[in-house]
């Protein structure tokens, strides 16, 4: 009974996943730490729209309402700049993805300590996990490789049967069937991505990202239904969370001290609900890697 109930984590799992996902330190951390790319793409774009926009005599009202004719001629000004735009997003990305595997060391430590961390301890495991997690962010490559060559046949192969088609309808038939096959594909190679991750919580003597990696292949090939669930299931709360907090930010203007701060407790929402959701993820599929590290030992 003990090895069934080990090899099948069920609902209650995730939940407790979900909840244990919501540290308000590591949760602060996420926050600051995704500020600095946000910073580095967002103030050369706001000093841009700045010389746009502050010395005209309509910018009070602009701030109060959406203008389309301002929006098109901003639009085309910002497309006379945008190679210098374009390098700022860029440099932004590398940031990101510069600190992915930090962020991702200090979850690892969080999961793997069984207890809420102090700021000084998450800062430490990202730290140390930071050569593992960025290996495994290299490796990582292979299935999202996996997923362009699926683009790229399902691409080749809905081009081919729009030539011979006698209806449209049957080349959207194939369009689609292309497109949902790249998201299939994209969302296994994320399980097996997210279950390498999770790999390290579960086995505190893994040290090899190429294991892993093969974990995470495994997990997905040995616990398939659960592991695409967690991962679904979690992906669409935290999305709709994030989402329920764009809208809100869309209809609210920031205009004035509280509409500014209400648009920037939107905003900040939006990448706190997308950090829960990496958190819940990781600590959801973990559960199903201690299951199976519990029948492999047993």
């Amino acid at each position: 009974m003990a090895v069934t109930s080990a090899r099948r984590p069920g609902f209650g799992a995730l939940i407790s996943a979900m909840l244990t996902a919501l540290q308000w330190r590591l949760l602060l951390l996420w926050l600051l730490i995704m500020l600095i790319p946000a910073t580095v793409v967002a103030l050369p774009f706001w000093r841009v729209l700045a010389g746009l926009l502050d010395h005209s005599v309509h910018a009070a009202a602009w701030a109060q309402h959406v203008d389309a004719m301002m929006f098109g001629d901003v639009g085309f000004a910002l497309s006379e700049n945008v190679d210098w735009l374009g390098g700022t997003a860029i440099l932004g990305l590398a940031i990101t993805l510069a600190m992915s595997p930090f962020l991702d060391g200090m979850i690892i430590g969080s999961g793997r300590a069984g207890r809420t961390l102090g700021f000084a301890g998450l800062l430490q495991c990202g730290l140390v996990e930071y050569g593992r997690m960025f290996r495994l962010m290299l490796w990582s490559l292979l299935p999202y490789l996996a997923v362009v060559g699926v683009a790229t046949l399902g691409a080749h192969l809905a081009d081919d049967h729009a030539d011979k088609a006698v209806l449209q309808s049957q080349a959207d038939l194939w369009a689609h069937m292309a497109h949902g096959s790249l998201l299939a594909a994209f969302v296994l190679a994320q399980c097996i991505v997210e279950s390498a991750r999770a790999a390290f919580i579960a086995d505190t003597t893994l040290r090899s990202a190429t294991r892993a990696l093969g974990r995470g292949i495994n997990q997905l090939l040995r616990r398939f239904f659960r592991t695409v669930l967690f991962y679904l299931l979690v992906s669409a709360v935290g999305f709709v969370i994030a989402a329920a907090a764009g809208v809100g930010r869309i209809h609210v203007t920031a205009a004035g001290a509280a509409g500014f701060l209400t648009a920037l407790l939107l905003s900040q929402l939006i990448v706190v609900a997308l950090g829960w959701m990496r958190i819940a993820r990781l600590l959801a599929l973990a559960s199903l890697a201690r299951s199976l590290r519990r029948v492999r030992l047993s």
